[in-house]
């Protein structure tokens, strides 16, 4: 099995058709086509159903997807390395992490960094999801809320604060902190239950032996953020506001609501080593980001 096949294939599924796959690798569509069908052969699978309009992976083509991915991916992987180290550089890495870490946080460290930097390339995924996404080769480590299975290596990376954001004229925009006895009488705007924030707020509540009504339940930040700067609530989130909001950090009678992230590998990967200092660079700046709320 040719790397160089897995990629036509790839290009059949991401474009959705042979004729526009020959396009983009720059082979003709006959031997695109012949050629995938050698990939069938020697897999022992049929990969596509073929019919009238777009190719369709079948239940066989789906599975073989995400190896074919991690193959490709493990194959670039392996040639950038082999060009840094020629020239002396740092293992190119690429991190897989929630959306609002990488706003507020990955791509922060990315600058701080500079030139000797090893950080490339991020990935967004769900906070559920990165550990999956990791797995399966999409990244080199991955930055979550929670401490992954114990097949992968981590490292706490530091403790995000969580806050309470209003518009200016809300009655609690002037004080310094808002209590967790607030949130559970006020008009909240919260995350969905798949998001690190929406847990540790619940998590909280419960430990506490308080409940809350949410106003308004979103999936997007930057739409809880939009709600509260409306008028309609006050949201309650990791991020950095937004639409001039004013965030306060929320007081738990142990200390501030706060998120964990934690930085995970496979402690197999040939570069665990450059990815454990990189982590450890990471800490350090989290610490600095962190340290004046805490």
């Amino acid at each position: 099995m040719e790397l160089r096949v897995l990629e036509y294939f790839l290009s059949v599924v991401d474009l959705g058709s042979v004729t526009a796959a020959s396009q983009e690798v720059h082979v003709t569509q006959p031997s695109l086509s012949r050629q995938i069908r050698q990939l069938e052969h020697e897999l022992g699978l049929t990969l596509f159903r073929r019919g009238e309009g777009a190719l369709r992976l079948t239940p066989a083509g789906r599975a073989f997807l995400p190896v074919a991915r991690d193959l490709i991916a493990r194959s670039r992987l392996a040639k950038d390395t082999a060009r840094s180290m020629a020239s002396g550089a740092g293992v190119p890495l690429t991190v897989i992490a929630p959306p609002t870490t990488v706003t507020d946080v990955v791509a922060p460290f990315v600058v701080a960094s500079g030139p000797p930097g090893q950080i490339v390339d991020v990935v967004e995924a769900s906070p559920h999801g990165v550990y999956t996404a990791l797995a399966i080769g999409q990244a080199d480590f991955a930055i979550g809320t929670r401490p992954p299975g114990s097949d992968l290596e981590y490292t706490v990376l530091g403790q995000a604060p969580v806050w309470a954001q209003m518009a200016p004229g809300h009655p609690w925009a002037d004080r310094d902190h808002v209590d967790l006895t607030d949130i559970s009488t006020g008009r909240v705007i919260v995350m969905d239950e798949l998001h690190g924030v929406r847990r540790v707020l619940d998590e909280a509540a419960a430990k506490a032996g308080l409940g809350y009504d949410a106003a308004y339940v979103a999936r997007a930040p930057a739409v809880a953020q939009a709600l509260a700067a409306a008028g309609k609530g006050v949201c309650i989130l990791s991020d950095d506001p937004r639409f001039g909001l004013r965030s306060l950090p929320i007081r738990l009678t142990d200390g501030l609501l706060h998120v964990t992230l934690f930085g995970a590998w496979d402690p197999t990967h040939y570069a665990a080593s450059q990815i454990r200092a990189c982590l450890d660079e990471l800490a350090e700046f989290c610490r600095g980001l962190f340290a004046a709320v805490h």
